[in-house]
C-alpha cells in the first residue's frame, strides 16, 4: 500500500488520454518500420518501402510491433514501450539511490527528481531508442552493485545479460557505458568476471544479437548488413550533427534545469567530503566517464545526453537533501534564488495572460505548432512560479522540499495532459482526422512516388501522411510508373496534369492525395 501511495504522483506525469501523434523523425520512422513488419511477417530486416536498410538495429522496431499485437493497447502501442522503459528507469533509478545515497526517501526523491527533469520526460514520451537503452544501462549498473552485495542471487547473470538486448535497440551505442563501467569492474567486482553466471548471461544476452545477424547475412547478404558500421562510420565523421567537444557542457545542464543545479552542490559534497571507493566509482567516475565518451562521438545530440540523467538525479537529490537541512550559505543563497525566480515566473504569466497584452500573441505565435492552447503555456509557469515563490516562507526543510518539487509537478501535470509530450505533429494530425480525409484515406490502397530526391521536411511529412494511411502499398519512383488508377501521395510539384486529387490540405503541403487517371488494374 505505501508502493501505491508513492507511486501516484508519477502517474500524471507518464498517462494521458491526450492525442497521440508522432514526431516524424525518429519515432515516425520507427513506426512505420514496425508496422511494415507486422504486416509483412519480414521480422529479419529493417524495412523502408520496399527495401531493407540496415542503418540501425532492430530491436525498437520489434517492440512496437509486437506491442501493437496486444489486444487493447490502441492507439499509443508504439509508445508503450518508452514507457514500460521509463517506469523501469524510475524503479531503477530508486534501488541505485537507496543503495548508494542511504537515507529514508532518498529512493523516492531521486526518482522523483529524474520524473521532473524535462530531458527525460521528453524521451518517455517517444517511441525511440532511447529511454529503453536507458533502462538497459541502469540494470546493468545495478546489477553490477548488487552482484558483490547477493552473489548468489542472480544479479552476476544480469550484470552480463543486458549488454546483448541494449546493442539490438540502440546498435554500438552499448559500447559507451561498458567502457565507462570498466573502472567500476575491474577494481570493485573482478569476483563477477569469475562467476560462471556472469558469462551464461553474457552469452545468452548476445544470442538474440548472433542469430539475427547471422540469418541476415545469409538471407540479405553482407553489403546489406554492413549498413550498421557504414552508419556508425557516417556518424563518427559527419559534420551534420558535429557541435564541439563543449556541447554537453551547456546542453545536459539546460535540459536537467534547475537539477542541474543541486547537483553541482551534490558532486562537490562528494568531492569534498568521504565516499569508499565503490560509491566514488559510480557516483563521480562513471558519469564523468560517460561525458567524455560522448563528448569525443562527432556526432551529438540531446538524447545521447539523456544517459546521464539519472546520476544528475542522484547528485540533485544529494544536493537538495543538503539544501532541506539549510546547511550553508549556498542553501540560503538557493532559497532566495528560487523565491526570485518564481516571482518573476509568476509576474511573467501574469503579464501574457492579461487580455489584449503584447506579450500574450507573442507567446500565442510561439507555440502555435505545440498541441496545447497557448495559455496553458503562462499557467505552467504561474503555477511553477506560485510554488517556488513559496519556497522562502517555509520554515522547515521538508516544506521548502514540497514546495520545491510541487512546482514543476503541476507544470509539467498540466502540459503533459494536455498533449505537449504526445501530440507532436497536432496539425497534421488533425488535417488528417478531418471526416474527407479519413474517407479518402480509407478507399483504397494508397502507394507513395518522388521522381526526385526528398528534402528532410518532404521525408517528414512524407512518414506522417504514410502512417495515417491505413492501406500502404510500395513506394513508387518516377511519376511515369504509376500504373492506371493508382492513388498516391505525390508532392505537388510533380503532379501531371488531368490527375484527379482526392486529399490536399494546407497542413500536408506538400503532399496531396492523387488518382492515376485510367481504370484500376
Amino acid at each position: 500500500m505505501k508502493a501505491l501511495w508513492a507511486s501516484l504522483p508519477f502517474l500524471p506525469l507518464l498517462l494521458t488520454a491526450a492525442p497521440r501523434s508522432f514526431l516524424a523523425h525518429d519515432e515516425g520512422y520507427y513506426a512505420l518500420q514496425a508496422r511494415w513488419i507486422a504486416q509483412s511477417g519480414q521480422w529479419l530486416g529493417p524495412p523502408w518501402w520496399d527495401q531493407v536498410v540496415f542503418d540501425r538495429s532492430i530491436g525498437l522496431p520489434w517492440l512496437i510491433a509486437a506491442a501493437g499485437r496486444l489486444p487493447g493497447v490502441g492507439p499509443w502501442s508504439a509508445h508503450l514501450p518508452s514507457l514500460v522503459a521509463a517506469v523501469a528507469c524510475l524503479l531503477l533509478t530508486a534501488d541505485l539511490a537507496r543503495r548508494l545515497l542511504g537515507g529514508a526517501g532518498a529512493g523516492w526523491l531521486t526518482a522523483a527528481v529524474l520524473a521532473l527533469t524535462p530531458l527525460w520526460l521528453d524521451y518517455a514520451h517517444l517511441a525511440s531508442q532511447d529511454m529503453p537503452l536507458l533502462a538497459l544501462e541502469l540494470l546493468g549498473v545495478l546489477a553490477l552493485l548488487r552482484a558483490g552485495e547477493a552473489p548468489q542471487r542472480p544479479w552476476p547473470f544480469l550484470a552480463g545479460a543486458w549488454i546483448g538486448p541494449a546493442f539490438l535497440i540502440k546498435g554500438f551505442m552499448v559500447a559507451l557505458p561498458v567502457v565507462a563501467l570498466l573502472p567500476f569492474v575491474l577494481l570493485e567486482r573482478r569476483a563477477v568476471l569469475r562467476r560462471p553466471a556472469f558469462w551464461i548471461g553474457l552469452a545468452l544476452g548476445w544470442l538474440p544479437v548472433a542469430l539475427w545477424l547471422g540469418l541476415s547475412l545469409q538471407v540479405l547478404g553482407l553489403p546489406v548488413v554492413a549498413g550498421l558500421w557504414q552508419k556508425l562510420l557516417y556518424l563518427s565523421e559527419s559534420d551534420v550533427y558535429s557541435a564541439g567537444p563543449l556541447y554537453y557542457l551547456w546542453n545536459l545542464p539546460a535540459n536537467t534545469f534547475p537539477w542541474s543545479l543541486f547537483a553541482l552542490a551534490g558532486w562537490w559534497g562528494w568531492l569534498a567530503g568521504p565516499l569508499e571507493r565503490s560509491r566514488r566509482l559510480l557516483l563521480l567516475l562513471y558519469p564523468l566517464l560517460m561525458l567524455l565518451l560522448l563528448s569525443a562521438f562527432r556526432t551529438k545530440t540531446p538524447y545521447y545526453g539523456l544517459q546521464l540523467t539519472p546520476f544528475v538525479a542522484l547528485a540533485a537529490a544529494a544536493g537538495l537533501r543538503s539544501w532541506s537541512a539549510g546547511a550553508g550559505r549556498w542553501a540560503r543563497g538557493a532559497t532566495l534564488g528560487a523565491g526570485g525566480l518564481g516571482l518573476v515566473l509568476v509576474l511573467a504569466a501574469g503579464a501574457v495572460l492579461w487580455p489584449g497584452a503584447p506579450a500574450g500573441r507573442l507567446v500565442a505565435a510561439g507555440v502555435a505548432d505545440l498541441a496545447p492552447a497557448p495559455q496553458l503555456f503562462p499557467l505552467a509557469a504561474g503555477c511553477l512560479g506560485l510554488a517556488w515563490g513559496l519556497v522562502p516562507w517555509c520554515r522547515t526543510g521538508p516544506r521548502r522540499l514540497g514546495a520545491l518539487l510541487v512546482g514543476p509537478w503541476l507544470a509539467l501535470a498540466l502540459l503533459v495532459q494536455a498533449g505537449l509530450f504526445t501530440d507532436r505533429s497536432p496539425r497534421q494530425r488533425q488535417a488528417l482526422e478531418r471526416p474527407e480525409a479519413t474517407a479518402a484515406l480509407a478507399a483504397g490502397p494508397i502507394a507513395a512516388v518522388a521522381g526526385a530526391p526528398l528534402t528532410g521536411e518532404e521525408h517528414a511529412r512524407l512518414i506522417l501522411v504514410a502512417l495515417a494511411s491505413p492501406r500502404l502499398t510500395p513506394r513508387i519512383g518516377p511519376v511515369e510508373r504509376v500504373p492506371p488508377g493508382e492513388r498516391v501521395w505525390i508532392r505537388r510539384r510533380e503532379l501531371p496534369a488531368g490527375w484527379p486529387v482526392r486529399l490536399q490540405a494546407p497542413e500536408l503541403e506538400p503532399w496531396v492525395l492523387a488518382q492515376a487517371p485510367g481504370a484500376a488494374r
